[in-house]
């Protein structure tokens, strides 16, 4: 209006979402579903998974000579020649064809496997379905046992041997990074050399991936660099074919919801149902030696009078908490979002913009505790956020005399301070300056309880 006296600019500034990276994880599927291979299918529910499940495939003719059994199959099965797989036989007469084997892949319709005795001429033909099926049914069956509400995805990489796999997942990671926080992987993956050398290379402070491996009696001792991005499970023995023991530990990790009124709890000794404690009778020696190779196992909590199953220890193979490394990756996740945020909507704000200055970084400061402070809310940082504006030396010494220990402290270096020491950053925009100091929370292991009996009675 031509008389109006007052003119209005208002600006907007919008929290960023919540970020979900976190509670994003993935089955490994080597030819269990029908999606095609490096694809990825949601799977919110049971029964989302039957639609992908891949059926059993039909046999043309089984034949047995020299222990060895032919198969041929009616379809070509699409399988690299000279690939070495597992596969289940099922609905053969005899009965003796039936189970499943380490199988060879010898043409294109065509594969062997042993068999040491001879059933007799096959008079029924029944058909093959990948291993990996039944793997997958166990990992979607254990996974929702542990409740409603938490998603997770397939991850169809293709049939083939572990090594391939490994090759595909390795692939699928560097087109689709940081999609996926971790992963659940096919069981024969922990007897894989490569898988562990594939790991080893996610060992960073930054990295946020993860892979939860099942491991054996057998194979766990060949873990000996511990990369951290492994968290490694040995099942109970005889355990039923519809239970993946991980799959529930797995659960619990992508539910965690950080929120003031949702805090995080330790992942050792998390509840877990559907699962197999491993017995304890007469394996006190083996579950030590787990232990000390940080390898979790699924217990009772019979010493606290509780029939349930939990997990022990929680660790990932470096020997730190699971729950330690999350709220790194949390802590570093949404302080990156949220101080992006900040200075991109502090470039578009015509009221009040965002300046490399003292001012500025104030702000940035402000931005990163609020975080922090978050993160002492919802469980994962342990102690009070504390402001301090010291130069690097003198935070250095600070940190090195103890005089922070037990709290969250965000320094930032001062801005006459800053680029008189870094002369050449204030031309370019950029300040180094900001850093976060702090323990993350954690959980008891162990309590000693000392008991002092004595007879003698005050006079």
């Amino acid at each position: 209006m031509a008389n109006q006296i007052v003119t209005l600019n208002v600006s907007t500034q919008s929290a960023p979402p919540p970020n979900k990276q976190q509670k994003t994880g993935a089955f490994v599927s080597q030819g269990g579903s029908t999606t095609a291979p490096q694809t990825r299918t949601l799977l919110t529910q049971m029964s989302d998974l039957t639609p992908i499940l891949q059926g059993g495939r039909a046999l043309a003719s089984l034949t047995w000579s020299g222990g060895v059994v032919t198969a041929t199959t009616v379809a070509p099965h699409g399988y690299t020649n000279a690939d070495t797989i597992l596969l289940t036989i099922a609905g053969e007469t005899p009965a003796g064809y039936n189970g499943t084997f380490q199988c060879t892949i010898t043409g294109a319709s065509t594969f062997t496997y042993p068999l040491v005795s001879n059933p007799g001429a096959a008079t029924v033909q029944g058909v093959y379905t990948p291993e990996d099926v039944a793997e997958l049914v166990a990992m979607a069956t254990t996974f929702f046992a542990q409740g409603a509400g938490q998603a997770v995805y397939v991850l169809e990489l293709g049939a083939g041997t572990p090594a391939e796999g490994v090759t595909a997942l390795s692939t699928y990671i560097a087109a689709n990074p940081g999609f996926f926080y971790s992963y659940l992987v096919p069981r024969p993956w922990a007897g894989e050399p490569t898988f562990l050398t594939f790991a080893a290379t996610f060992t960073s402070n930054t990295a946020k991936t993860y892979f939860f491996t099942t491991m054996t009696t057998g194979n766990y001792t060949s873990f000996a660099s511990k990369p951290k991005s492994i968290i490694g499970l040995i099942e109970a023995p005889g355990i039923p074919a519809t239970e993946f023991s991980l799959a529930a530990a797995f659960w619990v990790t992508l539910n965690y919801a950080p929120a003031p009124s949702n805090r995080v709890p330790p992942f050792c000794f998390a509840a877990l149902f559907g699962v197999t404690p491993y017995p304890t009778s007469g394996n006190g020696a083996l579950l030590t030696a787990l232990k000390a190779a940080n390898v979790n196992v699924v217990q009772t909590g019979a010493e606290g009078g509780l029939t349930n199953s939990f997990l022990y220890w929680g660790t990932n193979l470096d020997g730190r908490d699971f729950s330690y490394w999350y709220s790194v990756d949390w802590t570093q996740i949404n302080e990156q979002q949220a101080i992006a945020a900040y200075v991109i909507q502090g470039s578009n704000n015509t009221v009040n913009p965002l300046y490399y200055s003292q001012q500025g970084i104030n702000e940035l400061q402000g931005v990163a505790a609020s975080v922090a402070g978050t993160g002492v809310a919802v469980g994962l940082i342990l102690g009070t956020v504390v402001l301090t504006t010291l130069d690097a030396n003198a935070f250095n010494q600070a940190i090195a005399a103890g005089q922070f220990n037990g709290k969250c402290v965000i320094n930032a270096i001062p801005f006459l301070t800053y680029v008189a020491a870094n002369p050449t950053d204030f031309p370019a925009g950029i300040y180094n300056g900001l850093t976060l100091y702090y323990s993350p929370n954690r959980g008891f292991k162990g309590i000693t309880f000392n008991i002092l009996v004595t007879d003698f009675v005050a006079q």
